[in-house]
């Protein structure tokens, strides 16, 4: 061997391994955040469907009852298991959040079948409201990258692998809030819906409710087809179904024409409460995978944030 070569050795790091496992620590949070985030989209689904299964069967259609029942279990499942994550992930969500989501399902689920339909209906939109606000508030938690969120400055500059500030946000915004946002008023017609369209007549109370969702659910899809645009150019192939949004917005014109023209009008129905129903699941369903999707996205993200990380430090003198 040659004598003037030196062996090399591993330069040793001035930071101490406390910064790494406060850095772990944070962002396993953020993994835990991901995970009530998806968990809460799946009980806000389970819920969205329990609410229209209650309601057909209010307005007299039975053949929902026995997947009704099914649902009803899944959901009490759901809500146990939001719990029990919430709790192992020590403040993600308070304990007063918690408390309100098992309150919630419990005066739900206690005796629907005594209650009037537009108690059934409002007990159920306020469960999803406090979901969807849950879900926005573990959002929030995600908006900056770790490093920053933490205060270290030794990383200054991104990677390719991971999004800018912009896309990012976008991204964040579209998948828990406007898209959930979109889902829970097309949830609400399909509840509506269903019910008239079972019970065979409208009533004031529930023609204005009606009335009223469809025309936020037609200003909301407009912001919606805006924003699609927006994250096509930015996103190419990130969320690969987003280009199925398009397809089923005529799906969903379809249904709030249905809708107006079957039930909003004068004189005697014959409206299909089961068609209803499942052309607006068939939409539902297609828009949250497209949540579903959004959320993986975000997680790869937060991997990529820690590997950049871990690059700036390995980089720092």
């Amino acid at each position: 061997m040659n004598g003037q070569n030196s062996a090399h050795t591993a330069p040793q790091l001035s930071t101490s391994s406390a910064a790494f496992a406060e850095y772990y620590q944070f962002y396993r949070r953020r993994q835990d955040a991901l995970n009530l985030i998806r968990q809460l989209n799946r009980a806000i689904k389970a819920a969205q469907r329990h609410r229209g299964m209650s309601m057909g069967l209010l307005g007299g259609n039975e053949l929902f009852k026995e997947e009704f029942y099914q649902l009803e279990h899944q959901l009490e499942r759901r809500i146990l298991a939001l719990q029990a994550l919430a709790q192992a992930s020590k403040g993600l969500l308070s304990e007063r959040d918690q408390q309100n989501l098992r309150s919630a399902w419990v005066t739900i689920s206690r005796d629907w079948q005594e209650d009037s339909v537009i108690d059934n209906y409002e007990l159920h939109c306020h469960l999803i409201e406090q979901s969807l606000a849950m879900l926005a508030g573990l959002s929030r938690q995600m908006e900056q990258p770790c490093a920053e969120a933490m205060g270290d400055t030794t990383v200054t500059h991104e990677s390719t692998s991971y999004p800018s500030r912009f896309k990012h946000l976008e991204v964040l915004h579209f998948t828990t809030r406007l898209l959930p946002a979109v889902v829970e008023q097309i949830g609400r017609i399909r509840a509506l819906g269903t019910y008239s369209a079972a019970a065979g007549y409208v009533d004031a109370h529930h023609d204005s409710k009606l009335r009223y969702v469809i025309q936020c659910t037609r200003v909301n899809n407009e912001k919606l087809r805006h924003q699609i645009k927006r994250l096509e150019g930015i996103l190419e192939q990130d969320i690969g179904l987003l280009s199925q949004l398009k397809s089923y917005e005529l799906k969903l014109m379809f249904l709030l024409n249905m809708v107006e023209t079957d039930i909003l009008h004068e004189g005697a129905q014959n409206a299909d409460s089961n068609r209803i129903y499942n052309l607006a699941t068939d939409i539902i369903d297609v828009y949250l995978t497209i949540v579903d999707n959004g959320v993986d996205l975000i997680s790869q993200w937060h991997d990529a944030d820690m590997d950049q990380w871990l690059i700036g430090q390995a980089a720092t003198p």
